[in-house]
Formats: C-alpha cells, structure tokens, sequence
C-alpha cells in the first residue's frame, strides 16, 4: 500500500544534488550561476507582468463592453475575451507568445 506522506519525504531525495555539487566543483558553478540568473530574471519578469497589465486594462477599455453574444451571431462569447481582468491579462500573454490571430479576428468582429 503507498502512503501520500512518503512520496513528499522521497522527494526530498532531489536535494542530494546540491550535496554531491559540493564535492563536484563544475556543478558548483553551475548551481551558482543558474541561482543567479534567476535573480536578475526576477525584474525582468516584473517589467514583463506591468506591460500586459497596461495592455489588458487597455483592452478591456476597448474591447469589453463589446463582447456580447450579438457580436458573435448568438454563438457563445470565446474563451479568450476582453469583458475582465483575469482574461484580459491571459489574452495578452497569447498574444506576447505568439497566438495572436484568433484574438484579432475576435477583437476586429466586437469593434465593428
């Protein structure tokens, strides 16, 4: 039988890495450069996180009063709107990783 609790405690077993990075000194290096990198991506990702809050604020203001069921010919409202925030602001993260033409055909249908 498996107990839930185990499987946590076994995972700890991954921290053996950072044991063994003490005898290997290139994974050392390694494990150092990597937390550091994750430091200086923190701004980056900061920066990152307010340009889509602009740019979803934005949209809502353009866009959200627009999506009714009439825009789409009495179909449902895609999943992928502009009518709150939360879906706002995960449209314009599609749109930065590059699946930005479903969302202009809907956003071109909503304005007109």
């Amino acid at each position: 039988y498996s107990v839930s609790g185990l499987s946590v405690l076994r995972s700890f077993r991954l921290l053996r890495v950072f044991k063994l990075a003490k005898s290997w000194p290139t994974l050392n290096l390694l494990i150092s450069i990597m937390g550091k990198t994750i430091g200086d991506l923190g701004n980056l990702t900061f920066v990152l996180v307010i340009i889509i809050f602009i740019f979803a604020v934005m949209g809502m203001q353009l866009f959200g009063k627009n999506y009714t069921e009439e825009s789409f010919g009495g179909k449902e409202i895609p999943r992928w709107n502009f009518k709150d925030f939360m879906h706002s602001f995960m449209i314009v993260f599609r749109v930065l990783c590059g699946e930005w033409i479903e969302s202009m055909w809907d956003c071109m249908r909503v304005s007109g």
